[in-house]
């Protein structure tokens, strides 16, 4: 039981002190991504701070957790090059590396749909973008 006490009070001890962390560079951030990857990036604050992943789970359901989440989202997105020079860089091929498990998954679905993974994954990438724009 004493060990519990441990790891929850020295959770909440780093918790306090990354919270302090965002807030200080949320104030000269351009953005929720530049925060986002100070604090969760390679060599992130959160990433030096929690290393395992009980101490990130435990980390997730703190009030300083729900905190830097809401710092997050009161920053703007990040600023978008002009469309017309990114469609100019553009050459209409990504490679992405995905989870054996995730891969297999969207076969399957793409088998049971009756399109390719090429059009089932162009039209889930689709459907984001329309959310977000």
């Amino acid at each position: 039981m004493a060990r519990r006490i441990t790891i929850r009070s020295t959770t909440a001890a780093k918790a306090r002190l990354l919270l302090e962390f965002a807030e200080q560079r949320a104030k000269q951030a351009a953005d929720w991504v530049e925060l986002h990857n100070a604090l969760f990036g390679l060599g992130g604050k959160a990433t030096e701070l929690f290393t395992t992943e009980s101490e990130r789970t435990t980390f997730a359901q703190t009030k300083e957790s729900k905190r830097i989440f809401a710092l997050l989202d009161s920053l703007p997105p990040p600023a978008v090059k002009d469309f017309g020079e990114l469609l100019a860089t553009a050459n209409g091929a990504i490679s992405v590396r995905l989870p054996r498990s995730v891969h297999a998954a969207l076969l399957a679905e793409a088998r049971a749909e009756g399109v390719s993974l090429n059009q089932l994954c162009l039209s889930k990438l689709v459907a984001q973008l329309r959310a977000v724009i």
